[in-house]
């Protein structure tokens, strides 16, 4: 069932999703049982996902070295957009926006992912969104990120890593079977070396789509290999800089091993260095879960 987004309905949600035991931090290697977390319907006509407050084991014992050392992480309750955003989204408010700002994907279609976004043009089009819908942008103009304000941003990598295994423990949020990777994500074994629509494949036990393959995700959180080794249990939110910030969920040319839930990618800003191909590399946005 979809709600609107009023401060009554918004706050139901979070108080069924407590009920329910949704991210009590009890993940197991495949899907998990129970209902999914509610979703909201934002002024914009935005599918978010109400994801609930819990704590989970982040990183990998069997990955890359910068996944390591696995520790525990606590996470608030946010809302996260359900589906990667979409050219027709992006096109829409670009429009609106003061100056206008346009849609450079490669492949092209409303409802496929945008791509070949920069991170700061991904920052933009969050307070975009923010101003839209009456509230307060989350970025300023140097790119610094006001997380008390209630407006969009990107999620943290922490949030990410969350609501990707959604209550799961193995490599993937279906479970630790690579064969089944062809159900979830568009990758480079399915994917005909191009993006695909939001939303065809299946689900991970949240309710959110695409969070394995079909585009990259930019996340708020600059890049540090090492930084696993000092970050903080609750809510972290990445070290210092920004000459590379973190990628998230692998794309659509990439080999099952960079899909999984843990793994990490740093990547340019601005494409100067670019270890992906630019038309791999969309976002999704999140907000702070109270009005």
């Amino acid at each position: 069932m979809t709600f609107r987004a009023t401060g009554r309905t918004l706050r139901a949600c979070l108080v069924l999703a407590a009920l329910a035991g949704l991210g009590c931090g009890k993940g197991v290697n495949g899907p998990t049982d129970g209902p999914a977390p509610p979703t909201i319907t934002t002024k914009s006509g935005v599918e978010m996902v109400v994801i609930p407050a819990g704590s989970f084991e982040m990183g990998s014992r069997g990955g890359s070295g910068d996944e390591r050392p696995v520790h525990k992480v606590w996470i608030d309750s946010f809302l996260m957009d359900r589906y990667e955003v979409t050219q027709g989204e992006y096109e829409r408010l670009g429009a609106k926006d003061d100056p206008p700002f346009s849609n450079l994907s490669h492949f092209r279609g409303k409802d496929l992912p945008v791509e070949q976004v920069k991170w700061p043009d991904a920052a933009r089009f969050c307070n975009a969104r923010s101003r839209a819908e009456g509230l307060k942008s989350c970025y300023g103009d140097d790119g610094s990120c006001d997380f008390d304000a209630d407006g969009y941003r990107l999620p943290t990598e922490a949030e990410w890593e969350y609501a990707c295994r959604s209550g799961t423990t193995g490599d993937y949020s279906f479970g630790g079977d690579a064969r089944q990777l062809g159900d979830f994500a568009w990758s480079a074994d399915n994917s005909g070396k191009k993006t695909h629509p939001v939303g065809q494949k299946k689900p991970n036990p949240w309710g959110l789509y695409d969070m394995h393959g079909n585009v990259a995700e930019w996340c708020q959180d600059s890049y540090d290999k090492n930084y696993y080794q000092s970050s903080p249990e609750k809510n972290p939110r990445g070290p210092g800089g920004d000459d590379a910030y973190v990628l998230r969920g692998g794309s659509w040319k990439s080999a099952g091993e960079s899909l999984r839930s843990a793994a990490r990618l740093g990547e340019s800003p601005g494409f100067s260095d670019a270890c992906l191909a630019r038309d791999a590399i969309g976002f999704r946005c999140v907000r702070r879960s109270k009005d």
